[in-house]
């Protein structure tokens, strides 16, 4: 039998904060990269959508629970619906859930759509066989409370796939222009918690990745530095930042597995400076 649903708790100030900013651009969001995210069926990873039938990241979703974490307006979610699972989307913006409920109808499909964060996701234990984002929740929420989330939220053997931005991108990316450097221009070992404008980001060193999955009982199985296939343009970058993502990895795909057996260790701590 299932557990109850748990109560959603208080969201932290960068999901507030997060929230306000979703809240605030969501129709401009979607109508400045309308073309990108719908491209190929929807199914596609990262700002230049590499396609999943390609990368094979989630496998065979017919049948399968599956959980997007931030799924903003709901395209992937309403692909994979139509391929054949049980979907449900989750986010911590109204504004953006109001689109996924729009593209739902427009599309003829309809699946439980859940306002939370992904930090405290009031949902049971051991419910889905997938949990996934592209960039969403795990590019926008404190991974040490994410992870364990996603591993308690998954049954044994179950996927926790999510593309974001690379770590090499956070440290040449100037923080108030956007732009992309040819030098580092911040301390490795000082990535965490990142305040860019109105919104807040996080990423690790990857050691610290595999330390954090390692501890939650998720062993990884695949690490994807997405190159921009072909000529292929990105409403998400200029023709600058497009070049040097074609030299360096500008956003990167995890994807780790709950062990079948041996329980998760709980209670990892969350360095200095995240």
């Amino acid at each position: 039998m299932k557990s109850p649903e748990r109560p959603r708790q208080r969201l932290t100030p960068h999901a507030r904060k997060n929230r306000a900013d979703w809240d605030r651009t969501a129709e401009w969001f979607e109508t400045r990269h309308r073309s990108i995210l719908g491209r190929g069926g929807a199914m596609g990873w990262g700002m230049f959508h590499v396609p999943e039938r390609r990368l094979r990241v989630l496998g065979e979703v017919r049948g399968r629970d599956v959980l997007e974490l931030g799924c903003g307006a709901a395209r992937w979610s309403i692909a994979l619906a139509k391929a054949g699972a049980r979907v449900v989307g989750l986010d911590v913006s109204p504004r953006r859930l109001d689109q996924a409920r729009r593209n739902m109808r427009a599309a003829g499909v309809d699946f439980p759509l859940v306002e939370a964060s992904a930090e405290s996701v009031p949902l049971p234990d051991r419910c889905f066989d997938i949990v996934f984002c592209d960039y969403g929740a795990m590019t926008f929420c404190d991974p040490y409370r994410t992870v364990p989330e996603a591993e308690r939220l998954l049954r044994p053997g179950g996927i926790l796939a999510f593309a974001t931005s690379s770590p090499l991108r956070m440290l040449c990316q100037d923080r108030r222009s956007g732009r992309m450097g040819l030098r580092l221009r911040y301390d490795y070992f000082d990535l965490g918690r990142i305040a860019l404008g109105d919104s807040t980001e996080f990423q690790l060193p990857y050691g610290q990745w595999v330390q954090l999955f390692l501890e939650h009982g998720l062993e990884v199985e695949a690490l994807h530095e997405l190159i921009p296939p072909g000529r292929s343009r990105s409403s998400f970058l200029g023709a600058e930042d497009t070049r040097w993502a074609r030299r360096w990895p500008i956003e990167i795909l995890w994807k780790v597995r709950k062990r079948r057996s041996t329980p998760s260790v709980r209670g990892a701590q969350t360095p200095s400076g995240t």
